[in-house]
């Protein structure tokens, strides 16, 4: 009994790392995420918001999985979440010790009111891993 105990318990143990391992590469890379006015030293967001003034820099903070995701890149959207609306693409961004990817957002003469958004791709592919919508308003 117990030689077949043995490699059915190892058996087990393989498909269920397996399955646990593709789900972490292959599912979502980024654990959480939020718009903030500031960061901590760990890049974790300090005060989460969807709504700033205009003087406000806007910052970005996502948790990302270590092992799944190395690199991120980060576009800003001017109105509607769309190409045609891409002003600013940062590319490239590592993830830092902690495990967070940081952004930030901001004109000297202050941002125009109104509506934005931001997505996250893993560097270098095409999958979004997240959109958020904020505004700009007095």
């Amino acid at each position: 009994m117990k030689k077949l105990l043995i490699p059915i318990l190892a058996g087990m143990f393989i498909v269920v790392g397996g399955g646990a391992s593709y789900k972490y590469f292959n599912g979502p890379k980024i654990k959480e995420s939020a718009l903030t006015r500031s960061i901590d030293y760990k890049g974790k967001a300090t005060a989460p918001s969807t709504t700033f003034k205009p003087k406000d820099t806007v910052y970005f903070s996502a948790k990302g999985k270590k092992l799944a995701i190395k690199k991120a890149t980060v576009v800003w959207y001017k109105g509607e979440v769309a190409t045609k609306n891409r002003f600013k693409v940062e590319e490239n961004i590592e993830i830092n010790k902690s495990g967070y990817f940081s952004a930030k957002l901001s004109a000297p003469e202050g941002l125009e009111e109104g509506q934005y958004g931001v997505t996250i791709y893993s560097a270098g592919k095409e999958i979004m891993e997240g959109m958020w919508k904020f505004e700009v308003k007095n």
